[in-house]
């Protein structure tokens, strides 16, 4: 599991702070004076209209897909200055997003949701009248304490079992939900959604950029669940795309759905995404919106219950609809920005729907009713590595591990008299062979973490401390039958050996050289360019 990083880092420096007041005629006023006319892309962004701001249809483009293309000889090949823009980049790979044939909840801006929202309640239950004035894209961070812990709520029905019957609830529907809403102009019959989608990119230092394309939806459908009913239905959904480029060249993409981590596809290399030219493709789940890179049924979590992408939907192609933003400072300073303007409803902390319900008899069961809290939104920390680390298999008996550290490890590295670096590879195998033989024993030192199908092992070596120099250890590979890598661990350690600070473990994904996919490896060569930084 990748290291969340700290959950909120200090906004960097404003300079000239644009604030929007949307009054009654939905004009953004600047409280440091006067507007000039480049500032006239502020005035359209405080609507209240239910449209969708964005009406330039998206380029269109064959919708065969292009077979996965093989990496260059060195996947960061450099490119030229201009092809390093991270606003060029975030459109130059806008996704490609197939939605299901079946699908009824259908994007939309945030413009076209704020004003449906009646009452706002916090953690406590109590709840008081929205003030549309402040429900507005330049003004709901003005909400108390940056609307942390509260929920934008509706009031009208929201628990479709298996349908929202009353007219009052079908803009939860989305604008292509309404009847002419889609785009049929492309005459193939599938459809075409011309919503925009919401980016971020973030500067992660030594070329890398992330980029993270995030989708809102005014509704989320859940799953039947048998005599349960339809189980996590939610008002509001978000869910995002990331991407990795270095020196302006993708190397992978992430995958996401509601539950992250193993619930999800998490991270594929460039050259096993789908793609359309250079742009790359993924396919959403039926109601719940999660993010896949196949059509296909999967599994979405321990109930069984599954998430459906088919390639026979509409198709909303991003290119041109992104509406780009910078995350932070930069890699040194990782300082988030306060955005402003028509962006500053993106510094809201809150929840962009109602509670959810826990009084279903089932509750203590399963976990959740049949209406769950509404999710929050892209206000989140975008400073962690990918959900899995791509490592070719080794082919020698050893692992190879090198990593950096961040400047506050460093630093608390330095002031701490650390002189070393303890790297734990972690392992895991099931615990009987395929012949329902006892697995092999390990040596008695090893660390064991159990559980019902694989056993959990480390295997530890120590590295010198060299500050902000590449740190690089080898280990000996995982034993044991059908043992593999799962993923690695640093700690901070004095020269006597005794350890004082340790990472969480970040996940390795190995791979085999041309060929496609992930495949277990019992050790691997791991080039991990993401500074380690978490608590210590």
């Amino acid at each position: 599991m990748a290291d969340a990083g700290p959950p909120h880092l200090a906004p960097g420096p404003s300079g000239w702070m644009m604030r929007c007041f949307c009054v009654a005629t939905s004009i953004c006023i600047s409280s440091a004076g006067p507007m000039h006319t480049s500032a006239l892309g502020l005035l359209l962004a405080c609507t209240s209209a239910l449209a969708t701001p964005l009406n330039r249809p998206p380029q269109q483009a064959p919708w065969l897909a292009s077979p996965p293309a093989a990496l260059p000889s060195h996947p960061w090949t450099s490119q030229s200055n201009a092809d390093h823009d991270p606003t060029k980049l975030l459109e130059k790979y806008a996704p490609i997003l197939k939605l299901s044939k079946d699908e009824k909840y259908f994007p939309s801006t945030v413009d076209y949701m704020l004003p449906h929202y009646e009452y706002i309640e916090n953690t406590s239950g109590d709840s008081y009248p929205a003030n549309h004035t402040i429900l507005t894209p330049c003004e709901l961070d003005t909400l108390p304490l940056s609307g942390s812990q509260l929920f934008l709520s509706i009031s009208e029905p929201h628990n479709p079992q298996p349908a929202l019957l009353n007219a009052e609830s079908h803009y939860l529907y989305g604008p292509a939900g309404q009847k002419g809403g889609i785009d049929l102009s492309s005459g193939d019959g599938r459809g075409r959604v011309n919503e925009p989608v919401y980016g971020f990119w973030v500067d992660q230092g030594r070329g890398i950029v992330d980029l993270w394309y995030w989708t809102f939806y005014p509704f989320n459908f859940g799953k039947p669940a048998g005599r349960f009913g339809v189980l996590g239905n939610h008002v509001a959904d978000w869910e995002h795309f990331r991407m990795r480029t270095v020196n302006g060249t993708p190397i992978s993409a992430d995958f996401s759905t509601h539950e992250g981590g193993y619930l999800s596809a998490g991270t594929l290399r460039w050259e096993d995404v789908e793609k359309v030219g250079e742009r790359p493709v993924a396919y959403v789940a039926m109601g719940s919106h999660g993010i896949w890179p196949d059509p296909g049924e999967h599994i979405g979590n321990l109930l069984k219950i599954i998430d459906s992408t088919d390639d026979l939907g509409p198709i909303w192609d991003t290119e041109s609809h992104v509406l780009p933003v910078q995350y932070w400072t930069n890699s040194s300073d990782r300082q988030r920005l306060q955005h402003e303007g028509e962006d500053s409803w993106r510094n809201f902390k809150g929840y962009w729907g109602n509670k959810g319900d826990t009084d279903c008899w089932w509750h203590g069961i399963v976990g959740i009713c049949q209406v769950v809290d509404a999710p929050p939104g892209p206000n989140r920390y975008f400073g962690s590595p990918p959900e899995c680390l791509l490592a070719p298999i080794s082919s020698a008996p050893t692992s190879t591990i090198s990593f950096y550290l961040s400047s506050p490890a460093i630093d608390w590295a330095t002031n701490n008299s650390i002189a070393m670096v303890q790297v734990e590879q972690i392992c895991e195998r099931p615990k009987k062979d395929r012949g329902g033989k006892d697995v092999q024993d390990m040596e008695s030192d090893t660390d064991y973490a159990n559980d019902d199908d694989v056993e959990v092992y480390g295997v530890k070596g120590l590295t010198n401390f060299v500050g902000d120099e590449k740190h690089s250890i080898e280990l000996p590979a995982c034993k044991g039958l059908q043992s593999a890598v799962r993923g690695y661990r640093v700690s901070l350690c004095l020269l006597n050996g005794r350890c004082l600070s340790t990472s969480r473990e970040r996940k390795i994904c190995a791979y085999e050289e041309g060929k496609r996919g992930h495949k277990a490896g019992s050790a691997v060569l791991l080039d991990d360019i993401d500074d380690w930084l978490w608590n210590f």
